[in-house]
């Protein structure tokens, strides 16, 4: 599978992002972590070249997967 390399550039405040963008959003490296940590919890819509995921739920679930770490 050829790996989609996560589209920062053109990532601009917008309601809808592609793969690509959506997976620079979340700080996805690989479609394979992107697919099994956001895709699954979020919605996708029809869009003009495939898929289209909406902010707000990457928002929400980007914020869901809070990791603390110890303090000393």
């Amino acid at each position: 599978m050829a790996r989609r390399k996560a589209d920062y550039d053109s990532l601009i405040v917008q309601e809808f992002l592609n793969k690509a963008q959506a997976m620079a959003y979340t700080n996805c490296k690989t479609e394979e972590k992107f697919d099994e940590l956001i895709h699954p919890y979020v919605h996708t819509y029809q869009g003009s070249q495939g898929v289209d995921y909406y902010v707000p739920e990457l928002r929400k679930r980007k914020l869901a997967m809070v990791v603390t770490s110890p303090t000393k």
